[in-house]
C-alpha cells in the first residue's frame, strides 16, 4: 500500500522533483500530493527569518488544515556579493507575484548594482516533515556560481543563472537525473529519506516489540512536550499488566522534572484510551527511612564521585532541598520497581532534552553512562529526542553525550 504525503506547496515542479528524488533514493511507496488536491489553494504567511523557520511554517500550516504527513520545502539562492541575498526572500525577490524571469532580472539588476558579472553562490534546501508524531528537519547546500546570463532553457527558478562546482554549464542545461544527483535538494530528500526510513524500521520493530524500552522514551518525551495523542499510541501498545505498570512508573516520574500537572495530563490519557488499564494503584506505605536509606543509595549510583560534593553544595544552599531530592526523588519516586534505575535514567535524559535543560541533562547523562547505559542506548535516546522535538534539542542531548565522552 503507497503511503501518502503532502507536499506543502502550489509549484508544481517542486512537487515533480521531490517525487523524482524519493524513488531515487529508493523511497518507492511514497506518493507525494500538492496539498492543492487535498485542501485547495492555501496562503500561507512565510514570516521566518531562516530557511528552517519558514519550512517549518508551511508544514504546520498544512498538518493543521489537513492531519496528514505533510513535507515543506523552503529553498533559495544565497548570493555572496549580495551579501547572502535573495535567501529566504528567493520567490518573491522581484515582488509578491513576481514571475522566475522577474526574480532572475531582479538578481541581475542587484548584481549589476555591484559592477559584477558573476559571484559565488550556493543553494540552500531545508525540508520538514511532520506527522502526528514528529516532526523533522534536514538540509542541503549546492555550491557554485550565479552569471548574468541565462543559460539553458531546462529547470525553473533561478536554475539558468546558477553553475554548480565542478561543471561549465547551469542547472538548466543539465538534465533532470543529472541535476538531481548533485543539488541542495536532492541532499536534503536523500537524508530526509533515511531518517523516514529509519523511522519506519523502528516503527515495525516497536511494534513487534510491542511496549519496548523505545515505547517508554516516546512517553516520556510525549509527557512533557503535551504531546497526548503520541501517549495514547504508546499506551495501546500496552497489553498485560507488567506493560501497563511499566508505562505507569514512566509517566509518574515525569512529576519530578515538569510537575504534577504534566504527569497527570499523560496518566489521564492513558486511563482514558486504554480499557484493560488496571493497575491497582494502592499507596506504597510512607515510609521515610526507607525512602532515605534507598535514596541515597540510587543517588550514590547515580553521581558517583560527585556525589559528596553535590550534597555538600546543597547543605550550603538548602538543606530542605537536599531532603526532598533524596527521599521525595530518590527514595519515593525513582526507586520504585517495575523499571529499572537505567531505564528511569534513560527517560529523565529524553524529557530533559525535550525540555532544554543543559544543566540538569548533563548531570543525568553522566548518571545513566555511571549506571551502566551502554552507547546504543544513549543513541537510541538522541533519535528518540530528534524524532519528536527536532534538530535543537537532539543536538543539546548529542553535545551533551560527546562532551562527557571525549572528557573521559
Amino acid at each position: 500500500m503507497r503511503r501518502k504525503i503532502v507536499v506543502a506547496t502550489g509549484n508544481k515542479h517542486k512537487v515533480q522533483e521531490l517525487s523524482d528524488l524519493f524513488r531515487t533514493c529508493g523511497m518507492t511507496d511514497v506518493e507525494l500530493i500538492p496539498v492543492s488536491q487535498i485542501v485547495g489553494s492555501m496562503d500561507i504567511d512565510e514570516t521566518g527569518l531562516t530557511f528552517e523557520e519558514n519550512a517549518l511554517i508551511k508544514a504546520q500550516a498544512v498538518f493543521d488544515a489537513c492531519s496528514l504527513p505533510t513535507i515543506a520545502d523552503d529553498s533559495g539562492l544565497c548570493i555572496d556579493v549580495l551579501s547572502g541575498q535573495p535567501g529566504v526572500r528567493s520567490a518573491r525577490f522581484g515582488g509578491i507575484q513576481a514571475t522566475d524571469a522577474e526574480n532572475r532580472d531582479a538578481v541581475r539588476a542587484a548584481m549589476r548594482q555591484h559592477d559584477v558579472i558573476e559571484s559565488p553562490a550556493r543553494f540552500v534546501c531545508v525540508l520538514c516533515y511532520i506527522d502526528q508524531y514528529r516532526t523533522l528537519l534536514t538540509a542541503g547546500e549546492s555550491s557554485g556560481t550565479i552569471v548574468l546570463n541565462d543559460q539553458g532553457s531546462g529547470g525553473f527558478g533561478y536554475d539558468p543563472m546558477f553553475i554548480p562546482e565542478g561543471f561549465n554549464v547551469s542547472y538548466a542545461q543539465m538534465s533532470s537525473e543529472q541535476k538531481n544527483s548533485l543539488s541542495h535538494r536532492a541532499r536534503a530528500t536523500t537524508s530526509m529519506v533515511e531518517h523516514l526510513a529509519r523511522i519506519e524500521d523502528e516503527t515495525d520493530r516497536r511494534n513487534h516489540d510491542r511496549l519496548s524500552r523505545a515505547g517508554l522514551l516516546t512517553a516520556s518525551i510525549a509527557a512533557v512536550i503535551g504531546r497526548q495523542d503520541v501517549v495514547r499510541s504508546v499506551a495501546v501498545r500496552a497489553i498485560d499488566e507488567t506493560d501497563h505498570r511499566r508505562l505507569y512508573e514512566t509517566l509518574l516520574q515525569t512529576y519530578l522534572f515538569a510537575g504534577f500537572p504534566v504527569a497527570l495530563d499523560a496518566l489521564s490519557s492513558v486511563h482514558d484510551v486504554s480499557a484493560s488499564w488496571s493497575i491497582s494503584h494502592e499507596l506504597e506505605p510512607y515510609d521515610v527511612p526507607l525512602f532515605e536509606r534507598r535514596g541515597e543509595e540510587l543517588c550514590r549510583r547515580v553521581y558517583g564521585q560527585v556525589y559528596e560534593r553535590m550534597m555538600q553544595r546543597f547543605d550550603v544552599v538548602s538543606p530542605s532541598m537536599r531532603s526532598w531530592m533524596i527521599i521525595e526523588g530518590y527514595g519515593k519516586t525513582l526507586s520504585r520497581p517495575w523499571l529499572s534505575a537505567i531505564e528511569r535514567e534513560l527517560c529523565i535524559v529524553c524529557m530533559l532534552a525535550a525540555l532544554g535543560r543543559g544543566t540538569q541533562l548533563y548531570s543525568h547523562v553522566r548518571g545513566a553512562i555511571a549506571l551502566g547505559a551502554h552507547e546504543a542506548e544513549l543513541q537510541e535516546c538522541m533519535d528518540t529526542v530528534l524524532e519528536l522535538c527536532g534538530p535543537k534539542a537532539y543536538e543539546l542531548l548529542s553535545g551533551t553525550y560527546h562532551t562527557l565522552v571525549l572528557r573521559d
